[in-house]
């Protein structure tokens, strides 16, 4: 079932759009998931503004040819999408301008949004400029799938969620039990501590490590607690270990079928941004990663330990 129209709804997954071969790994993630939920797909295609050395204003060509060019991607994945979810309604939409901000813009009212990663070994250095820019600014969850990923039975069913501080993130915490939930799976709550090197080798001196770390286990435990009754389903593991968080994560990847991260809160005048350790997963990443904006919550604890 094909439509051309820009209709929000919540059960509505937009998808960024781009040539066929460039889109198969967020196409694959997209139909396991609406086999679990339901709902519908936004294909949305950008043909990308062209800005003029020296102008500050974008010049865009919208010409016959152009539009052509785009239509034929979004109704190329369109018909796969089609022959795969046979009764799922897919929308189509080109749009023209700078990509990151059309793409947030499309995505608002949405359930999500979904971006390709360029695969491992592609001809040209992988920046993640889109991937890294829709995920800093979208209003709704957004889910950067690496290009070599495909889904595999194993996998699928663990969801792995990396936690800074639980009072933080509680919209996070509530989004990977559902994710988990709704994977009939089980859940890692992940937390990552580590010092800088300079000091790092002090910290583990003694006890004070290991005292340290059943410290923030007991401390997770305690805050993940009323979240925990709300999921009696989901079997759930809390994992805290001595590591840098995006080695950590990365390693975790490898063995998950999704893994969120919390974005930083916009504590910065020019507005929300990922933070080096969410840029570094998303690079990394062995399998999907859902961005997840922050909801409002108390400052986090000091955690030093003493």
């Amino acid at each position: 079932m094909l439509e051309n129209t820009m209709l929000e709804n919540t059960a509505e997954t937009v998808v960024a759009a781009v040539a066929d071969k460039e889109s198969e790994a967020g196409l694959a993630y997209v139909v396991a998931d609406l086999r679990r939920r339901g709902g519908r797909v936004r294909l949305v295609h950008v043909v990308p503004a062209m800005e003029l050395l020296g102008s500050s204003e974008p010049m865009v060509v919208e010409g016959d040819t152009l539009r052509r060019a785009g239509s034929d991607v979004v109704d190329e994945l369109a018909a796969a999408l089609g022959h795969e979810l046979p009764d799922a309604p897919v929308l189509t939409a080109v749009l023209f301008g700078p990509t990151v901000p059309e793409l947030v813009g499309s995505a608002r009212g949405a359930r999500s949004i979904v971006v390709q990663r360029r695969p491992r070994g592609w001809r040209r250095v992988v920046t993640l400029s889109t991937a890294n820019g829709v995920a800093a600014h979208a209003s709704v969850p957004v889910v950067v799938v690496p290009g070599e990923w495909a889904p595999e039975p194993s996998r699928e069913p663990v969801v792995v969620v990396g936690v800074d501080d639980v009072l933080t993130a509680p919209h996070l915490l509530a989004t990977a039990f559902d994710e988990a939930e709704l994977r009939h799976g089980r859940l890692r709550i992940v937390h990552a501590w580590h010092f800088d090197d300079a000091y790092d080798d002090l910290v583990l001196v003694g006890g004070a490590a290991r005292a340290f770390e059943d410290e923030l286990r007991h401390d997770l435990e305690r805050e993940v607690a009323p979240t925990l009754r709300r999921h009696p389903d989901v079997a759930v593991e809390l994992v805290v270990r001595h590591a840098r968080a995006a080695d950590m994560l990365t390693e975790e990847s490898e063995s998950a079928g999704l893994l969120l991260l919390g974005r930083h809160r916009p504590t910065l005048s020019w507005g929300p941004h990922l933070g080096s350790i969410v840029r570094a997963v998303l690079r990394e990443a062995a399998c999907p990663v859902m961005v997840v904006d922050p909801a409002t919550a108390p400052p986090a604890r000091d955690r030093t330990p003493g």
